[in-house]
């Protein structure tokens, strides 16, 4: 039975590798055996090689040198003369056809086979671009998974801010209503606080003449308090707190402080009261003015000076000089027989006036007395 061009060509590889296959166990014996990286033995029809694990891979290896010298292989006695046969024995235009035939087919099985390899070269290309792309894909799965991650957190994240800036603009409106409020409050407070510093001008002004008429005050009360010491030790008066007044001399205590003598045969001298001293220990000028009672209309002494101002720290004497024409007709006088008793005419007072800055007044009244005395009780 012939057989098809397709049966033909695999017998022909079938046998062809058959061919390769002894070759292969002839040249390289065990090592041809195809193992993984494991070491273990492996069978792929596209390696004829790994096929060996089914063949016997044993080969005895004879020296044949060594046979012949052991032995005579020579056929000498049976060997007839057997002539070389004629092996030609197909017809030489078909077998030279069966030759371009099997050639051609030889050349095409190559061409078929180069495909073959192309076609598997090409597919372990697009097997890669395949796992290429599939990895790029996988790459950009993950990459699309970690954006769409982003993304909800990005979302999530603006939900948040969202929420954030509605609280901050409510926070905002109702901060700005309270700064209105506020504004509002401190223009009151600022017309508050205007209206109290002028309060507080307006008191500072009072407390500092307060603290002026006190220092005034506690200068004055310095002036009264020396005044009054001064006066104490010189046994001295004061009057209208600044001005000493002491009148000298003073021989009798018991008798008025201005008490004076006239001899009705003529003379007088002071008792008390010869001289009036006034001392103005103020801080600004004062006013003196003396004023004189006397008893029953009789001027019995005159004053040197009865009103004058003295400047602050100014001292002055006055002098009170006794007149004896103003008793000249009354007792003691002379009589037509001696004289008549010794009288004492009491009575009537000496006030010395004293006016500060301030115009206030005061006065100290000092009481008089005058004895005119009979020539012997003189």
């Amino acid at each position: 039975m012939a057989l098809t061009s397709i049966e033909a060509i695999a017998e022909k590889l079938q046998e062809e590798r058959k061919n390769r296959l002894e070759e292969i166990l002839i040249s390289s014996g065990s090592q041809a055996i195809v193992k993984n990286d494991y070491g273990i033995t492996i069978v792929d029809e596209k390696n004829v090689a790994s096929s060996l694990v089914f063949k016997e891979l044993n080969k005895d290896k004879y020296d044949e040198e060594e046979i012949k010298k052991a032995i005579d292989i020579e056929v000498k006695e049976l060997k007839p003369s057997i002539p070389t046969p004629n092996l030609d024995l197909v017809p030489r235009p078909i077998y030279d056809k069966e030759v371009a035939l099997n050639e051609d087919l030889r050349i095409k099985l190559a061409d078929v086979t180069a495909k073959y390899s192309a076609s598997l070269n090409e597919i372990k290309r697009l097997q890669t671009e395949v796992t290429k792309v599939n990895i790029e894909k996988l790459s950009i799965s993950q990459k699309d998974d970690l954006i769409s991650n982003q993304l909800e957190t990005v979302s999530d994240s603006l939900a948040t801010f969202t929420e954030q800036i509605q609280v901050a603009v409510q926070k905002s409106v109702e901060e700005s209503i309270l700064r209105t409020s506020l504004q509002s409050q401190n223009t009151g407070y600022k017309v508050q606080i205007e209206a109290l510093i002028k309060q507080i001008d307006s008191l500072n002004s009072i407390i500092e003449g307060l603290q002026a008429q006190l220092g005034a005050v506690q200068q004055q009360q310095a002036i009264t308090q020396g005044t009054a010491a001064q006066a104490m030790a010189a046994g001295a008066d004061v009057v209208n707190e600044v001005a000493i007044v002491k009148l000298q001399e003073k021989a009798d205590p018991n008798s008025p402080p201005i008490f004076g003598k006239i001899n009705a045969k003529g003379g007088n001298k002071w008792i008390n009261g010869k001289t009036l001293s006034i001392t103005n220990n103020d801080k600004g000028q004062i006013s003196i003015a003396i004023d004189v009672n006397y008893p029953s209309g009789r001027k019995w002494f005159r004053l040197s000076e009865s009103s004058f101002t003295m400047e602050p720290g100014a001292s002055k004497d006055i002098q009170l000089n006794i007149d004896e024409s103003s008793v000249s007709g009354a007792d003691s006088r002379k009589k037509t027989f001696g004289w008549s008793r010794s009288t004492d005419y009491k009575g009537g007072e000496l006030k010395v006036s004293v006016t500060k800055s301030d115009k206030s007044t005061k006065s100290k009244s000092y009481e008089m007395k005058l004895t005119k005395n009979h020539p012997d009780s003189y």
